[in-house]
């Protein structure tokens, strides 16, 4: 049997499962290829069906399941997660009511929850993937309905989210100590924490939900809002910050983008 035709019954068992209402894979309808990378399947409850439930739909779904891991407690973020091997890939299945759903939904929409937390977990990144989901069972509609609620990014939040990362892309005062020093590793640092505020200021001027830092050379491509050659000049910033007697170029790049970005009207 392929994984397609078991990954098919895995989400078939657990639709059948009293509270169930929708399920969704993120990032599109492609299944990867083995060992590319997980397959991440979103299921949304009335109520989360207990951990001894939620097995026994896997062990008697039909498929050809390798390794079960149950979940008994609910993660910060990713839900009751759920870990199914099937044909040498990993399926995870993330188990969240809709009322936690709506709640962090809307805490993010209103601005909140303007910076990465715990974990590397950027709260817009929830926001990305249901507008990046693929919908395999929708009840009641509510994938459907949080799809189209997403669908026009609130002037405030872009707002909010650009003004706050905006102010913190050019740390003048550890750029100009890591560069007189040479240091290579205090100006990687310095750059981490500018590069990831710069980048969440970029999705919010372009009204785009940032999604984490996958692929986002990919995806900034098609923006309108963008400085010129921002991919060739972001990894010419970062490859000549490795080495100290380059380090003073490379700060000079990216003070030139962080000047560019700010002049954008918002």
């Amino acid at each position: 049997m392929d994984l397609y035709t078991n990954y098919l019954l895995i989400i078939e068992a657990i639709q059948n499962l009293e509270g169930v209402l929708a399920i969704g894979k993120s990032g599109g309808e492609k299944i990867p290829a083995r060992n590319e990378s997980d397959i991440d399947v979103f299921v949304f409850c009335n109520h989360v069906p207990d951990a001894a439930t939620r097995r026994d739909a896997l062990a008697y779904s039909g498929a050809n399941v390798e390794d079960i891991k149950v979940s008994g407690t609910r993660g910060a973020y990713w839900g009751f997660c759920d870990f199914i091997s099937a044909c040498g890939a990993d399926i995870c299945l993330m188990y969240f009511t809709v009322s936690d759903m709506d709640k962090e939904i809307e805490s993010v929409l209103n601005g909140y929850r303007l910076d990465r937390e715990k974990e590397y977990f950027y709260p817009t990144g929830r926001c990305a993937s249901f507008l990046s989901m693929y919908i395999l069972y929708d009840k009641t509609g509510y994938i459907a309905g949080v799809k189209a609620k997403l669908s026009v990014y609130p002037r405030s939040l872009s707002y909010k989210q650009y003004f706050h990362h905006s102010r913190k892309i050019n740390d003048i005062e550890d750029f100009d100590r890591a560069v007189r020093r040479k240091d290579v590793l205090f100006y990687h640092a310095t750059l981490e924490n500018a590069l990831d505020h710069y980048l969440q200021a970029l999705f919010a001027l372009n009204k785009r939900f940032f999604p984490g830092r996958k692929r986002t050379l990919n995806l900034v491509e098609c923006f309108e809002l963008i400085p010129m050659e921002f991919s060739a000049r972001i990894l010419k910033v970062v490859r000549l910050g490795a080495a100290p007697d380059t380090l003073e170029e490379s700060y000079g790049i990216w003070k030139g983008l962080c000047e560019e970005l700010v002049k954008f009207d918002i």
